[in-house]
This record gives C-alpha cells, sequence and structure tokens, in this order.
C-alpha cells in the first residue's frame, strides 16, 4: 500500500508555522497591518527589498528565505509528492488490462462538440470518463454517478462504454437539464445515452444506493459489484462518498474528483482544521497564476476600500466580485453605492484620490504577500486531500487506496481523484 501519512505530517507541521498568513484576508491588509502580523521577521525584510513582483517568480540569489519558502511549498504540493499516480499507473496499480497508455493530461479531445460541452468540461469528461469506463468493463460493475449535474460523464460511459450508469444530482434543474440534453442529441443524431437513468435525490450519509439500483435495474444483482464515482463533487458531497463507500459492501472501487473546499469545515483526521479563508485559499490555481504573472488591481482596491469603510464606521459588509477598474474613485463610488451609501455622504474623488495616494507606496507589498499565499494553495489542497486518503487507509477496510493525477491544471486546477479498493 502506498503511504502518506509522512508526506501529510509534514505538511501540518508547515501550515501550523504559516498560520496566520493562511488564515488572514486579503481585504485586511492594510487596515489590520498584516504585513507586519503575518510574515517571520527575516522572510519581511527579504521582500521588502524587491523592486517588482516579477521577482518572486524566478530564484534570487539575495533572497534565500524567500527560495527556501518557495522550495517548501512546491515538495509539500501534490505535483511534487513521489505518491501520487499518473495515468498510466492505473492498470498496474489496480492489477487490470486497461488500455491508458499516453492519454496522461491530454487536453486535446476527440471531439471538442461532444455533448455540447466546453473544452474544460471535454477534457474532463473524457479523461475520467476513459478511467471508469474501462475499470467498470473489466469488473463487470455497475455505475453510480453521484452529484452528476447535466450528467455529462454518465452519458460519456453509456455512449462509449455501453455501462449502465444511475445519474443522481439533488437538483431537479440538473436532472431537467440531463434530460433535455439527451433530447438534443437525439435530434442531432448523437447516441442518447439509453443505459443512464436520472434521479433526483438528495446526496447525504443515509442514502440508500442499493434501492436506488433494485428501483433503477431491477435485473442488476448486487454483489460487491458497484463502482461510485463523481466529476468535481462539491464540498461535504465527497465526504459522504467516502462514508457511505465505507460502510456499503456492495461498493468495490470509489473513484470521483472533489473540489469547492470552502464549502466543508471539518477534517476526517482532527489533525488540522481548516478556516474558511484557508479553504478558499485552497482554491486557488497557482498554476495560472504563474501563466499570467498577474493579480486583479481589484485585490488593492478592496484593501483600500476596507480602510475608507472603517473611517466611515461601517464594518461587515460584502462588496462581490467586479467593479470598474479604471482608478480607485470610480471603485469607491461604485462599491460604496452597491452597499447602500448615500450618494451625498461619499467622500469626493479628490478626497479618494488622496486616500490612494497616501497608500499606494503598500501595492507592491499587497502584490507580494498574496503571491505567498497563493504559493501555499497547493499545500493546503494537498492537506485537504491527504487527510481524505489518510482516513481511508486508516479505515482498514481498502486493499488499495491512492492519488490519482488526471487533468491538466492549467484547463481544470482541480485535477485530483482519489481512488479507493474496498477488501
Amino acid at each position: 500500500m502506498i503511504h502518506y501519512e509522512e508526506h501529510f505530517s509534514k505538511i501540518i507541521d508547515f501550515l501550523n508555522l504559516y498560520q496566520q498568513l493562511i488564515d488572514c484576508h486579503l481585504v485586511d491588509f492594510i487596515s489590520h497591518k498584516l504585513w507586519d502580523k503575518c510574515l517571520p521577521e527575516l522572510l519581511k525584510l527579504e521582500l521588502e527589498n524587491i523592486e517588482t513582483t516579477n521577482d518572486i517568480w524566478k530564484e534570487n540569489e539575495n533572497v534565500s528565505r524567500l527560495n527556501e519558502f518557495i522550495r517548501m511549498t512546491k515538495s509539500l504540493s501534490l505535483q511534487s509528492c513521489p505518491m501520487i499516480l499518473n495515468y498510466k499507473d492505473i492498470p498496474e496499480c489496480l492489477n487490470l488490462n486497461l488500455n491508458l497508455d499516453n492519454q496522461e493530461l491530454n487536453i486535446e479531445t476527440n471531439n471538442k462538440d461532444v455533448g455540447f460541452m466546453s473544452e474544460k468540461k471535454c477534457h474532463e469528461v473524457e479523461t475520467l470518463g476513459r478511467v471508469i469506463g474501462q475499470i467498470a468493463k473489466s469488473t463487470e460493475s455497475l455505475v453510480i454517478d453521484a452529484g452528476a449535474g447535466k450528467a455529462y460523464l454518465s452519458a460519456y460511459l453509456s455512449d462509449n462504454y455501453k455501462l449502465p450508469v444511475l445519474a443522481i444530482d439533488s437538483s431537479d434543474l440538473c436532472h431537467r437539464g440531463a434530460v433535455h440534453r439527451t433530447e438534443k442529441m437525439k435530434k442531432v443524431g448523437k447516441q442518447s445515452s439509453t443505459s443512464v437513468k436520472y434521479i433526483v435525490a438528495k446526496i447525504d450519509d443515509n442514502t440508500d444506493y442499493n434501492k436506488m439500483v433494485h428501483l433503477n435495474f431491477p435485473n442488476w444483482n448486487l454483489n460487491n459489484n458497484l463502482i461510485l464515482t463523481g466529476l468535481h463533487t462539491c464540498g461535504s458531497l465527497a465526504h459522504s462518498i467516502i462514508n457511505v463507500f465505507l460502510h456499503n459492501s456492495h461498493f468495490k472501487i470509489i473513484c470521483f474528483v472533489p473540489c469547492c473546499y470552502h464549502l466543508v469545515n471539518e477534517s476526517f483526521s482532527k489533525r488540522i482544521t481548516f478556516s474558511r479563508n484557508a479553504r478558499m485559499l485552497a482554491q486557488q490555481c497557482i498554476e495560472r497564476t504563474k501563466k499570467t504573472k498577474s493579480l486583479s488591481p481589484t485585490l488593492f482596491y478592496r484593501a483600500l476600500l476596507q480602510v475608507l469603510l472603517h473611517s466611515m464606521g461601517i464594518d461587515n459588509v460584502k462588496i462581490g466580485r467586479g467593479g470598474p477598474l479604471n482608478d480607485f474613485p470610480t471603485y469607491a463610488n461604485w462599491a460604496l453605492l452597491k452597499i447602500g451609501v448615500d450618494r451625498k455622504k461619499i467622500p469626493s474623488n479628490e478626497i479618494l484620490e488622496q486616500l490612494y495616494q497616501s497608500h499606494i507606496n503598500l501595492k507592491l507589498k499587497l502584490n507580494l504577500f498574496q503571491m505567498l499565499r497563493i504559493y501555499i494553495s497547493p499545500v493546503l489542497e494537498a492537506a485537504i486531500i491527504l487527510d481524505r486518503i489518510v482516513y481511508l487507509q486508516n479505515s482498514m477496510r481498502c486493499s488499495k487506496s491512492f492519488i490519482l493525477r488526471l487533468f491538466n491544471p492549467v484547463l481544470s486546477p482541480r485535477q485530483y481523484a482519489i481512488v479507493s479498493i474496498r477488501n
């Protein structure tokens, strides 16, 4: 069995060291003086000598503390973890004769307009679909697609592998969308997913999957021959999948890709606590930020707006995304009107510009501060996923449990699947 415990323990030690940096909220950067509160002194002194944000993306001999920090975050991410399996490792790990060669992180899909999907969705559905499809074929299993949404994965498995699939989602709107999509596919002469059964039902730890299979596939003989999957299972759904899998002997394999970490606050191991800000940070995609090498001007505007809000006696408001980025006075006017401030009480553009100019020297520090946090984001994601895989391994009910790198991270940031096989 692959052991992830040592890597998980190193991550916990690192996150405890940078707890304040992780748990803070960037809107408080100026008003709460986060630069001074959240950074180790020697690292902070090095960063204060950096002249441009471009310097943080490359190693610099004059910033040894920063280099050490970056190397540590890289080494702790799943990208660097030697125990993470790739596409080509699946057949050997599962002891199955599967044809998955040369498909790892393949962005190019067979048909960009299959099922009216975006390029991102095609990449995800085809990549996970090939894994689930061939495993289900080899093991003669029925597939349950939990949190199926519009059932893109379910339809792919039915159309390409002729598998029986139970597509479950709690949203009636998604259910109607899945049925409507099937009708559209028929009209354009595509395959019609005849072996998919669509169900609207709440999914939690108490969901009776056995009963659902009996009702929708009455001729199916339950005998340790169910596969539970989900493409980007949101929040607590990932926890439910794990719990149900461990307590239902008819599930042979789970293989799902978790996402929306911010929607669940509990950990399985109880060895680490994830604040909401930490879980939101885990959602960041460092690969995309590295590619663009830029941060939104909104970050500084929003932090500066917080200073203005405090001076006006306004607390605990949500501004939301968006807003004009021409200049700070325009952004501030937009934000204050949005939260219902009387136009007559909004400071003049001259005063707002003065506020901006008096704090502009903090903009570089804010960007550097946020980049440090983004470097930590894959470590947080690793902690969340390792917490789940270690729990599966410690349950003693699984013969194998491992993390699988599936998708191209630039195209689909939530790229890791959790796979486990019951004893």
